[in-house]
């Protein structure tokens, strides 16, 4: 495998070769069957040589894209076309190969200043020497060629210009399509998988804000579930609205608006916040055919639909839907995992993970276990499905009498735990017997809770709590009971 030095020396080679062939070919043509003033051709042959064309100095194009060797290249061919007798020679074509040479490689203004050599290299001979080898008549030759090499240096560069452009856009589109793709893989994963979509198209789209727009349940509006560059509140648009963001969700198509923003643009006040961009692109979360949301980017520039910018935030809402699908599964299928499904409320899963929150979080908390009495007996006698009754019952009348931020879950068959977070022992004790004074159907509950001391874990709390409950069972039930 070659080395990027080696590599560029073979670029470089090859840029050059076809003009050294061309160079080659006419300074040895130009001795056959002509008769040639040696002195000139030879200093013809030695500019040429100095310029790097010709392989003679092993130093190929190594002057030869600027300017100052193409006028010397120019010189050179003059000075051969001398020798050869002037206009006759045949060889004025070469000028050419300067001016292909820098539209190829050079700047707008190397070749301004080519071109210009090239007219001195016509009009000079004629307006100095004349005579036979270089007559008036040949002004006619003059302009064509100057025209013409004009026209095809202008010309080339031009492609070469919108090559290069293309090249670099097409780069530009795989960078960001890689970026795409590293940040879709990053989004499958995310915890909050609305917020980072925004901030993903934001960044990739070079964008200043993004909005992610949702249907707002029966209302038939389109609500703001998430935002980047943005610090508002969610917004609802009205269904009545005719704005592009319905127009987007509705039609499933992308919209570019650059105009009549205010009308048009959904939430004026979230148009405000971003700092009133001058371009916002809608862009629609497909799942299927089916439209499930909008994704709106804006920018405080100009931007067209064929910009990369806009092409990539397209490829990342092509995505977004699967990953907000997948987001919403995942939290589906967490809170399915950590529900328990007779009483609805948390289970064991979700209780330790609670607790070991609170632990890194170094809450105050206090944990109480409650536990229904004779709770066999009753499914003995009544059944299994009024056994289930009560817990499930019981569990309702328990979860409305606490506030949020307290956590019930059923830990235990009938068993029962209560997180409450910097709550002090005086309140823990009202809230525990105030549950025990609410369960249904006639049953009753013992209750052991212990407030968490400075340095003690949850399991440690946890266990004191349950050895006050068994004090209170052992006391005769249906009563509450501090830990030690």
């Amino acid at each position: 495998m070659r080395s990027p030095k080696s590599q560029s020396k073979m670029a470089g080679f090859l840029a050059v070769a076809p003009f050294e062939a061309a160079t080659v070919l006419a300074w040895g043509a130009v001795l056959v069957g002509t008769s040639v003033d040696l002195t000139t051709y030879a200093l013809s042959s030695f500019l040429v040589v100095l310029v790097g064309v010709l392989p003679l100095t092993g130093r190929r194009a190594i002057l030869f894209g600027s300017v100052p060797s193409a006028l010397l290249y120019l010189a050179a061919v003059a000075l051969l076309r001398s020798s050869a007798g002037g206009f006759s020679s045949g060889v004025g074509v070469l000028a050419l190969v300067p001016v292909f040479y820098v539209a190829l490689y050079g700047s707008r203004r190397a070749l301004a200043a080519v071109i210009v050599g090239v007219v001195i290299f016509y009009l000079a001979p004629i307006l100095l020497i004349g005579a036979s080898e270089y007559p008036n008549s040949q002004y006619r030759v003059a302009l064509t060629a100057v025209t013409v090499y004009s026209i095809i240096g202008l010309t080339t560069q031009g492609l070469v210009r919108r090559v290069k452009q293309g090249a670099g856009e097409a780069r530009e589109r795989e960078r960001m399509l890689q970026q795409v793709n590293d940040l879709v893989r990053n989004l499958f994963s995310s915890s909050n998988a609305r917020a980072d979509v925004c901030e993903a198209a934001r960044t990739i789209g070079r964008a200043d804000i993004a909005v992610l727009y949702e249907p707002a349940g029966v209302s038939g509006g389109m609500r703001s579930s998430a935002t980047a560059g943005i610090d508002t509140e969610s917004v609802e648009i009205p269904a009545d609205g005719e704005t592009a963001v319905h127009r987007a969700f509705r039609s499933g198509e992308p919209i570019l608006l650059s105009e009549d923003l205010e009308r048009l643009v959904g939430s004026r006040e979230l148009w405000e916040a971003g700092g009133r961009p001058r371009a916002i692109l809608y862009e629609p979360l497909l799942r299927g055919s089916e439209a499930v949301g909008v994704l709106v980017v804006g920018w405080h520039a100009e931007v067209r639909m064929t910009d990369p910018a806009v092409t990539v935030v397209a490829l990342l809402a092509h995505e977004a839907a699967a990953v907000i699908d997948r987001a919403d599964m995942m939290t589906q299928l967490t809170a399915i995992a950590e529900t328990d499904a007779l009483t609805g409320l948390p289970n064991r899963r979700a209780w330790e993970a609670r607790l070991r929150q609170a632990q890194r979080g170094r809450e105050s908390f206090t944990i109480a276990i409650l536990d229904l009495d004779h709770f066999k007996a009753y499914n003995d006698s009544a059944g299994h499905q009024a056994g289930d009754r009560l817990l499930k019952e019981t569990a309702a009348a328990w979860r409305d009498q606490l506030r949020v931020g307290d956590l019930l879950a059923r830990i235990g068959g009938e068993e029962f735990g209560l997180l409450l977070i910097d709550s002090d022992i005086g309140r823990a004790g009202e809230v525990s017997d105030r549950l025990r004074t609410h369960v249904t159907h006639g049953q009753t509950c013992s209750v052991g809770f212990a407030k968490a001391a400075a340095g003690e874990g949850p399991q440690q709390v946890m266990a004191r709590a349950d050895a006050a409950l068994y004090e209170a069972k052992r006391h005769g039930r249906n009563r509450v009971q501090a830990g030690a």
